[in-house]
Order: C-alpha cells, then sequence, then structure tokens
C-alpha cells in the first residue's frame, strides 16, 4: 500500500521558503568567500599607496639649512651679549621680562629663518607623492611597519646633499 502524502498550502508555502532562505544564505557565503580572498589585495592596494619620508633628514639637508641654522646661532649669541650687558642693572622681574622678550624674539627669528625651507619641503612632499601616486604620506616616525620610503625622492626634489 502506497501512502500518499498530501500537503497543505501552508506547508508547501513553508518549504519554498526555506528554499528561497538557504538559496540567499548560500549567495551571501559565496560573496564573503570571494570578499575574503580580496581583502589581502586590497590590503596590498592601499599599502602601496601611502608613503613616509624622514622629515628631519630632509630638514638637515636642506640647502638652505645650514645658513638658517648659522642666522639664528648669531641671533641667540646676540640674545645672551644683550642679556648679559643689561640684566646686571635689573631685579629679578626686569630680567625676566628681559629674557622672555629675547626668547621671544629669537623664536620669530627661527620662524622667519626655517618657515620657508619646511614650505618648500612640504611641496616636495607633495610633488613626490603624486609622482608615486601615493594618497597618504606620514612621518617616518609613524610608521611601523609597511608603506614606500620616499625620503631619498624628497631630498632631490628639495636639491639637498
Amino acid at each position: 500500500m502506497q501512502e500518499v502524502v498530501q500537503l497543505t498550502l501552508h506547508e508547501e508555502r513553508m518549504i519554498q521558503l526555506k528554499k528561497q532562505f538557504m538559496a540567499v544564505v548560500i549567495a551571501l557565503l559565496v560573496c564573503l568567500g570571494y570578499t575574503g580572498a580580496m581583502v589581502p589585495a586590497t590590503a596590498f592596494a592601499a599599502e602601496a599607496t601611502i608613503g613616509y619620508v624622514d622629515l628631519n633628514t630632509v630638514f638637515s639637508h636642506h640647502p638652505d639649512f645650514a645658513s638658517a641654522r648659522a642666522a639664528l646661532n648669531l641671533e641667540q649669541q646676540k640674545a645672551q651679549q644683550e642679556f648679559r650687558e643689561k640684566a646686571p642693572s635689573l631685579d629679578d622681574n626686569g630680567k625676566r621680562a628681559l629674557d622672555n622678550t629675547l626668547t621671544e624674539r629669537i623664536a620669530k627669528r627661527e620662524q622667519e629663518l626655517f618657515n620657508p625651507i619646511r614650505e618648500k619641503i612640504l611641496k616636495a612632499v607633495s610633488k613626490v607623492a603624486k609622482e608615486r601616486g601615493l594618497s597618504t604620506v606620514l612621518t617616518s616616525s609613524a610608521v611601523v611597519d609597511g608603506g614606500t620610503d620616499i625620503t631619498k625622492d624628497v631630498l632631490k626634489a628639495v636639491g639637498g646633499k
């Protein structure tokens, strides 16, 4: 005797929904599998667009650095001389005020001397980054691993040694 199982309309609909649900789950798993396989390539592509530069090296090898440093040293020597000449006739408050004035003058001179060098270096970094197809450039001290070192290229761009 053969038993005929007759399903209700509701049961048939539930079976169809389960099949559709399983198809969607399988499709998602397949998509996630492909995405997982693509992550290393995506990470490599991101790494390739990140560069870094040792700004201290570029700065210290900039052609204008030595003369700017010498001018700042001269300004510091003048300030020390001025302090030695004026300090004996001043009380403690006067000495502090003179020291603050001289320190501010040195800081202003330092900005006048070194800001143009900084601007040239930053322009060179932007130029090299664009030429190398880099979307991001960090200082070398911020990099732990990976990235492209563009220090030598930036040195060439600023005419450094």
